[in-house]
């Protein structure tokens, strides 16, 4: 999942992205630079490729082996300006000072506004090994999918939330985003609802909203938020080990308790449809993503069912729009929003019950 879409998954330019990338690797490796297995990247959000880069080790003589980086390029749609979730070069200081704080992150390798090379701003980092799990189908021959291993994967990335949490943003993110308070995140996402189709929907997301702004809490200190925090962003390799925290497009300075609402809320039964309901039983129940968070924060978490609520109401307007996307034929048929319109009631529901709560 992730937010509005950037536009339509194309190409950068006409020609071929192999084309592209092996103009640039020669360039920045060396006029015997070869380029292979490109192929494009899993997700919802911008355009991705994965690609290796084969170059002669700089330096060395010809008796050494060549080197081969693997490595993943991320570009805005062409056409598209380039702002919060489509300007790729605004994750350059996000991932860098995340790494710095300990948080598994790809590492950024390459980044330029030079759009020479592919008609529009690159990032590209480099590619760990390992991938992510499907939420509703994980696959038992690559991942352990006991209690204990799920255990083990989720406590190693509610660890990697809450240091994302922690990250001093004023000193080490100076001027990146400005920041929302809860009543600010509520109506940003109010103009994304209205541009859904039905109606019934979007009376159903109003009264939401007016429950969430009658019940919210005190706002809190501000933090980074990942914006889409689940397993299919995190990078896990076989021995269970959480690699990396990906898709960071839709990253912000805000309340970051959403982060974990939304976790709760994505493996949350009471959130879906009868169709992928009973598929979320590999995952913890939610009072133990909870309690992990709580014992990674060293701290109680407040006001948790708000929360909950909160990353229901916004996720119910990204499905209002992206479904009237599908449904006109403005972006290319994807079941995932299938799933989506099927559960828009229920979520929409769960999140009513769950803000009814008020402030206690």
């Amino acid at each position: 999942m992730s937010g509005p879409p950037a536009g339509g998954a194309r190409q950068a330019t006409e020609r071929p992205m192999e084309d592209l990338l092996g103009a640039w690797a020669r360039h920045h490796y060396g006029p015997e630079a070869s380029v292979d297995a490109v192929s494009p990247m899993p997700g919802n959000a911008g355009i991705s490729f994965g690609f290796d880069v084969t170059a002669p080790e700089r330096g060395a003589g010809s008796d050494q082996a060549p080197v081969v980086e693997r490595l993943v390029i991320r570009v805005p749609p062409a056409g598209v300006r380039q702002k919060g979730n489509t300007d790729v070069l605004r994750q350059v200081p996000l991932l860098q000072a995340l790494a710095a704080e300990g948080v598994p992150v790809p590492a950024v390798r390459w980044w330029g506004d030079d759009e020479r090379w592919f008609g529009v701003p690159y990032l590209i980092v480099e590619r760990l090994p390992g991938r992510s799990l499907n939420i509703f189908a994980p696959d038992p021959t690559f991942f352990d999918l006991s209690v204990t291993g799920v255990r083990s994967l989720f406590r190693q990335a509610v660890e990697a939330l809450v240091a994302t949490h922690r990250l001093d943003w004023r000193t080490r993110l100076p001027g990146w985003d400005e920041p929302r308070d809860l009543e600010a995140e509520i109506r940003y996402w109010e103009p994304i609802l209205a541009k859904g189709d039905d109606d019934e929907w979007i009376a159903a997301g109003h009264d939401l909203r007016d429950a969430l702004l009658a019940s919210r809490p005190p706002d809190p200190e501000p933090g980074v938020i990942h914006g889409d925090f689940y397993n299919n962003n995190w990078v896990v390799d076989e021995s269970g080990r959480l690699r990396a925290v990906v898709d960071w497009e839709i990253s912000a300075i805000g309340p970051s308790l959403l982060d974990l609402g939304w976790l709760c809320m994505m493996y949350d039964p009471e959130s879906w449809g009868p169709t992928l309901r009973e598929q979320l039983g590999w995952a913890p129940p939610v009072d133990e993503i909870v309690a992990l968070y709580e014992e990674a924060s060293g701290a109680a978490v407040p006001d948790i069912a708000w929360y909950r609520a909160l990353a229901g109401f916004r996720l119910s307007a990204i499905t209002s729009l992206n479904v009237r996307l599908q449904r006109t034929g403005r972006r290319p048929p994807d079941p995932v929003w299938d799933v989506m319109a099927e559960a828009y009631p229920y979520r929409v529901g769960q999140a009513r019950r769950l803000a009814g709560g008020g402030k206690g």
